[in-house]
């Protein structure tokens, strides 16, 4: 092995605008392998830090995260698949400049470290590696409703399973698409081929120190590393958008992960999420963030998301909040366009459709003479209650027939005299007779069971 750099050094002291590290390193011709070794204490969410290597071009070519407690962190890339670790790229390495970042994901503290990058010998020299590439796209069925996970990670990134885990627990769940988000890599994309009967995403999470936002529908590598002033969300958002995917806000009422992110550029969000499993009355808060974004005029998609890290654990399990697409075909392009066209649903034990003077969810309904007439479409196993919403505001609360398992419509008629959208919820009910309950006091994500994605109205 050929030692190419070594740093023995403690963190700087915190700073508000201090994101990175950054080291360069020149790597000789004719490397078969490159190895980094990250060794510090981690502190939970006082000292966590992440390596990535990014070669002379600045693509990404591997990171590592930090799960776990204390201990060395290793990072290899070669030439094959087998030579890679979990979260990196294989291929040839090229000679040149290559630099090592080091991300400072929690940095509350001043903490020592000691950073090593060797090289082993024998590969094949100036080739530029490739960014992994998906098989020819399969369909997995035609036009109709789709369910599928939206939130998932693997080992390639702070997962505990491979992406095979997931893919099984996914068709265990009866899901029909599944997206895995990596945290910054697309290492695991290599893993989601030879799978006909699931659609799966090529998607990745950008993860920064301000929020967090998935990126859906990808045919390359995106850099997510938008804790630095020359390249914003704008920036992302305009690649990924290249790429015909998508954008989606995660978690945005998460403690440290929160999304604070000031300047998004709001038109160019596709999605948030409005119903994430781990994250309890925080929902709450994003749903409300939600229809702020709506009446602010952004069109942005409500969807769902587990972020599950572990589908064995009871509490991460797939299949407890779904997304709902109404897509074209069963593939990515499929998939990707039905979340663009808004015909969506969140499902947590009721499903739901809605028209508005005929249009469905994500499309723009006509009302002559200002006359609205909503109509939801809802089943269900227990007794629920469907609220209908225009520009974030309850206009009306219709129990549901007890029909467990039976499609029932819900009409409810309205007249508008300025554009605006509907929406419409279905939750649990309490009991006919608990006034707070009609006072949507108890209107809240403990009693959430689907919510549909706006109608806009002119």
């Amino acid at each position: 092995m050929i030692e190419l750099l070594t740093v023995t050094t403690a963190l700087p002291e915190p700073a508000f605008d201090l994101h990175y590290l950054h080291f360069p390193l020149d790597v000789p011709e004719g490397l078969a392998e490159l190895e980094l070794v990250l060794e510090y204490d981690k502190i939970v969410d006082v000292v966590q830090i992440y390596a990535v290597l990014l070669q002379p071009d600045g693509a990404f070519r591997g990171h590592v995260q930090c799960p776990g407690g204390p201990g060395p962190r290793r990072l290899v890339i070669g030439v094959g698949t087998a030579d890679a670790t979990p979260g990196c790229v294989p291929g040839p390495i090229p000679a040149g400049r290559w630099t090592v970042r080091l991300d400072l994901d929690r940095h509350k503290a001043a903490a020592p470290y000691r950073l090593t990058v060797r090289g082993r010998t024998g590969g094949t020299p100036g080739v530029r590696a490739e960014a992994v590439r998906a098989a020819a796209e399969n369909v997995a069925g035609g036009p109709g409703w789709y369910r599928g996970e939206l939130h998932s990670h693997s080992s390639h990134s702070d997962g505990q399973r491979p992406v095979a885990d997931l893919v099984k627990a996914a068709r265990e769940a009866g899901l029909d698409f599944l997206a895995v988000t990596d945290h910054f890599t697309s290492a695991h994309w290599q893993d989601l081929t030879g799978h006909d009967d699931i659609v799966l995403l090529r998607s990745m999470e950008l993860t920064s120190h301000r929020g967090h936002a998935n990126l859906h529908g990808l045919a390359r590598w995106v850099d997510t590393y938008v804790d630095r002033p020359e390249h914003t969300m704008t920036d992302v958002a305009d690649d990924v958008h290249e790429q015909g995917g998508l954008v989606c806000v995660n978690h945005a009422f998460s403690g440290d992960q929160a999304w604070r992110r000031f300047d998004t550029p709001w038109d160019r969000i596709d999605l948030i999420e409005i119903a994430h499993l781990q994250q309890g009355a925080n929902n709450d808060a994003q749903i409300g963030l939600w229809d702020r974004l709506l009446t602010a005029g952004h069109r942005v998609i409500g969807v769902a998301g587990s972020d599950c890290h572990d589908p064995a654990d009871p509490g991460q399990a797939l299949g407890q909040v779904v997304t709902v697409v109404h897509a074209r075909e069963g593939s990515q392009a499929g998939v990707v366009a039905g979340l663009r066209g808004g015909r969506v649903s969140v499902w947590r034990g009721a499903d739901l459709d809605m028209h508005v003077n005929g249009a469905p969810m994500g499309a723009t309904a006509e009302a002559v003479d200002g006359a609205v007439r909503v109509e939801v479409d809802v089943r269900a196993d227990e007794p629920v209650v469907v609220f209908v919403l225009r520009d974030g505001l309850l206009i009306n609360v219709v129990p549901a027939e007890d029909r467990p398992g039976a499609w029932q419509r819900i009409a409810v008629e309205d007249r508008i005299d300025r554009p605006g959208y509907y929406r419409a919820e279905v939750h649990a009910d309490p009991g006919r007779h608990d006034p707070r309950f009609w006072a949507s006091s108890l209107r809240d994500h403990s009693s959430l069971r689907a919510a549909g994605n706006p109608v806009w109205v002119r």
